[in-house]
């Protein structure tokens, strides 16, 4: 397959539009108990603990530059051990997507009416994020910086808006209820960060400075998640913790004259990121079965077909209960998280330096 190749701030860009797609859907009741500032102290600890996640990946990248996991794996564990790590990311990418999916359908569904066909709208966002896939990752970055000042701006109308409604009576001291909150919302949004998988399959297309990305991604979604945490605790105050989507929630009851409420650019930007999340990671998935079929040629019917079982599993996540239960359970996801964003390159990084030092001999 022709192989394309993106600058780290345009990779990062996706990666910061991916973060905020998850952030504006977040549940108080996960992210920080009652008191969402702590949520912001959660998802800082989360931050400074990814650098030390990324530490493999930075050593992964300086040693094998130009190899993805798959490649590395099936160099130093055989053929059939980059298949398996391979297909492990596939599986991966097609989980967290089909979870952030089963997500958006779950808000519709409390939202517009339990009956609405919600699973036809994920459909069709999800074939975009197809063809975004098939035309290659310039194409996705491209897209992915039109929706980054888009997101921006939108949230910059939001924020400054809803500022309006913030009280500081409804703040409530950090740490209040004691370290289980912070552990709990750390354990959250490090389990939802897949970017660790991501920098694993699609740094070698990377081109740049990429440490300075990965610290401007990590700094700047920090200022984001942080600034709206706050605005939530300001504006909503506990009623935010009683809301599936306090997001949502904070702005349907904001005002402009133009529009009666701003929920629906709310729905907006989660749709546009959406659209850049998926197709980043069916890219990434495409790059994983390349290496699990080196010799085939099509490059558009494994996308199309990865798209269809991604919607199958979002449908099921959003009306089977046990299905929702795995793909929105912390504990899975980081686990997970951890395996493909830690693990694996842990273990190649391992499996490259014994195989040097046999190449070596004594």
């Amino acid at each position: 397959m022709k192989q394309h190749t993106i600058s780290a701030a345009q990779f990062f860009g996706m990666m910061f539009v991916s973060r905020v797609t998850l952030t504006i859907s977040l549940n108080a009741q996960y992210a920080a108990g009652e008191n969402l500032l702590d949520g912001i102290l959660s998802y800082g600890l989360a931050m400074v603990l990814g650098f030390f996640i990324a530490l493999p990946l930075w050593s992964f990248q300086r040693r094998y530059p130009g190899q993805s996991v798959g490649e590395l794996a099936a160099n130093c564990l055989g053929r059939t051990g980059g298949r398996v790590v391979s297909l492990g990311y596939i599986l991966y990418f097609l989980l967290i997507n089909a979870s952030s999916l089963a997500l958006f359908q779950i808000f519709l569904l409390d939202t517009v009416h339990p009956d609405f066909s919600s699973w036809l709208i994920v459909a069709a966002l999800t074939a975009v994020a197809v063809y975004g896939a098939w035309q290659g990752l310039e194409a996705l970055a491209r897209c992915g910086a039109c929706v980054l000042v888009i997101l921006l701006l939108g949230s910059g109308l939001v924020f400054a808006l809803v500022s309006q409604r913030f009280s500081g009576e409804n703040l409530q001291p950090m740490l209040q209820g004691g370290a289980g909150p912070l552990v709990r919302g750390t354990a959250l949004f490090l389990s939802r960060t897949s970017l660790f998988a991501d920098m694993a399959v699609l740094l070698p297309f990377v081109q740049g400075k990429k440490r300075l990305g990965f610290r401007l991604w990590s700094g700047g979604t920090f200022l984001f998640v942080g600034g709206l945490l706050l605005l939530l605790a300001g504006c909503l105050g506990p009623y935010a913790y009683t809301q599936n989507f306090p997001v949502y929630a904070l702005a349907s009851i904001t005002e402009i004259h133009a529009l009666q409420r701003l929920d629906p650019v709310f729905v907006g930007i989660w749709m546009m990121g959406l659209l850049i999340k998926v197709g980043a990671d069916l890219y990434a998935c495409r790059i994983c079965w390349a290496q699990l079929f080196p010799k085939s040629r099509s490059q558009a019917v494994p996308v199309v077909c990865l798209g269809a079982l991604l919607v199958v599993l979002a449908a099921g996540g959003a009306y089977l209960l046990p299905l929702q239960r795995v793909l929105l359970d912390t504990g899975f996801w980081l686990g997970m998280t951890g395996l493909f964003g830690l693990g694996v390159p842990l273990a190649l990084l391992f499996a490259g330096w014994v195989r040097y030092r046999k190449e070596e001999g004594p």
